[in-house]
């Protein structure tokens, strides 16, 4: 293929536990990276040779490197003897599981990162409204205990923290105060429904910080070392990207961002912004979305977890071929068979992706125009969040803006979701709406 003229060389990079892989993207130009030597297939040597090959392309350094470390993060939290630091986990909750099963996470790979659990009498319903004060006294157990043990990790979750984060502020705020060094990650940050679920994601989140940490050391030291500055960006669950201090805040977002990838990669190498793409895994295939250049995304279960996580993901669904050729026959949008290995497709889609945010919420409205006030609060605060990440002003849009009524809950509670996009600040600048 030949590059459109005034364009920037992207790198985009997947990071597995056997080797890295790597493209440059030079307007149309998709070059596969091949280490200058065999030994030098690790992510350092990986990167410096992409780099090396857009300054062959280009006369220049690339505009960014965008780095998918998700399979490095789902390998460690799939591995038994992976070294993950262990969790404690504190539920803010009016009281106690009595029933074993409902102590402990449905999720096996999610329960062997607990070290401990520790209930708080709290918590809120969906609406913000307090189902039962605090207990300071628990809560300065729970703090003492932390303090004299050896455990560094803590999740918190609290009922209705989405609604209403007081009382995850308050436990947070003491717990850092007892354990100073403490990495402590709650629940309210990232949004979402179900108490198992949202538990599930913060334990993720907290077991993964050091070796995002580690992995993102990694590559700004190698870019540091490299004769210009080169931007480093980190792919999102979405398909999008992230700064790589964002991602140190809440690694977790980063994690399950291959699937997404590879749909915009195979969208992107067919000249598409919106088609079905088809995907192999072992003998199945399955089917995802993309629209206007970005993935279609929902919180799910990622593969091999056990239970849903509150954090979006690429929504894939088990398709069967249909016809002699094996494409799906879908009249309403191009249907493309990725042609690419998945490391290929999920290099692409991080070199061409766009810098992206997501809000799931709950609220309580009583008419039309509290209804109208608080979609454009969300709508306001989704578009910092992705001009935080990294979009050009002006370029913001939004790829879902949803409002629907959450079902056996008072009339007038609804959910709302926002996923936005912007082009980003240079380079492959993508379309918005019309």
């Amino acid at each position: 293929m030949h590059s459109r003229s005034g364009t920037h060389a992207h790198i985009g990079v997947s990071v597995h536990v056997d080797r890295s892989h790597a493209v440059v993207v030079h307007g149309s130009a998709v070059v596969p990276v091949q280490p200058s030597a065999p030994a030098r297939a690790d992510l350092d040597g990986t990167i410096a040779s992409a780099v090396s090959t857009a300054v062959g392309l280009t006369g220049n350094g690339p505009e960014a490197v965008t780095v998918d470390i998700s399979p490095m993060l789902l390998e460690a939290v799939l591995r038994r003897d992976s070294d993950l630091p262990r969790v404690a986990v504190v539920r803010i909750v009016p009281r106690a599981a009595t029933d074993p099963a409902l102590a402990r996470s449905p999720a096996e790979v999610v329960e062997r990162r607990v070290a401990r659990r520790f209930t708080v009498p709290g918590g809120h319903d969906l609406l913000g409204n307090e189902l039962c004060p605090l207990d300071r006294g628990q809560l300065a157990a729970v703090c003492a205990e932390l303090a004299a043990g050896t455990i560094r990790h803590v999740a918190i979750v609290g009922a209705g923290s989405q609604a209403r984060p007081a009382h995850e502020r308050d436990v947070a705020d003491a717990i850092q105060a007892a354990v100073p060094g403490a990495r402590i990650s709650v629940a309210s940050e990232y949004g979402g429904q179900g108490l198992v679920a949202r538990e599930a994601t913060v334990v993720l989140d907290c077991a993964l910080a050091v070796l995002t940490d580690r992995l993102l050391d990694r590559c700004e030291r190698t870019l540091r070392r490299l004769p210009s500055e080169i931007p480093l960006r980190v792919a999102r669950g979405d398909g999008g990207y992230s700064t790589p201090s964002r991602i140190r805040a809440n690694p977790v977002v980063a994690f399950g961002a291959a699937e997404a990838l590879e749909l915009c990669g195979a969208a992107y190498l067919e000249g598409l912004e919106d088609c079905r793409v088809l995907l192999r895994r072992g003998d199945a295939q399955v089917a995802g979305e993309v629209r206007r250049g970005l993935a279609l995304v929902s919180p799910a279960e990622p593969a091999g977890v056990g239970t849903e996580i509150v954090v979006p993901t690429a929504v894939l669904a088990p398709e069967p071929d249909l016809t002699r050729d094996g494409v799906p026959s879908r009249p309403d949008v191009p249907v493309v068979r990725a042609r690419h290995e998945p490391q290929l497709l999920a290099c692409v889609g991080a070199a061409i992706s766009q810098p992206t945010s997501w809000l799931d919420e709950v609220a309580f409205i009583e008419s039309a125009t509290e209804l109208e006030s608080v979609r454009r609060d969300a709508e306001e605060r989704a578009t910092a969040i992705v001009m935080a990440n990294g979009a050009a002003p002006g370029t913001a849009y939004f790829a879902e803006a949803s409002t629907v009524a959450v079902p056996y809950s008072p009339s007038g509670t609804v959910r709302i979701r926002v996923h936005a996009a912007g082009a980003p600040d240079t380079g492959l600048a993508r379309p918005g709406p019309p």
